[in-house]
C-alpha cells in the first residue's frame, strides 16, 4: 500500500475533472475536465498495476 497520497491525488483529480466537465459552459472547459478525469483514472490504474508484478504465462 505504498503511494497512498498519490492515490488520493488521482481520486481527487478524477472527481475534480468530472465536476469541471459537468459545469462547463464552453468546449474548452469540458475538454479540460475530461482530461483531468482521464488522467486521474489512468494514474490510479497505473498505481494498481504497480502492486501486481507481471509473471510470464506458462512458467
Amino acid at each position: 500500500m505504498n503511494n497512498v497520497v498519490l492515490r488520493l491525488v488521482g481520486i481527487l483529480l478524477g472527481f475534480l475533472g468530472l465536476f469541471l466537465a459537468a459545469g462547463a459552459r464552453d468546449p474548452g472547459m469540458f475538454l479540460g475536465g475530461l482530461l483531468f478525469c482521464f488522467f486521474g483514472v489512468a494514474l490510479n490504474f497505473w498505481l494498481i498495476a504497480q502492486d501486481y508484478p507481471h509473471h510470464p504465462q506458462g512458467v
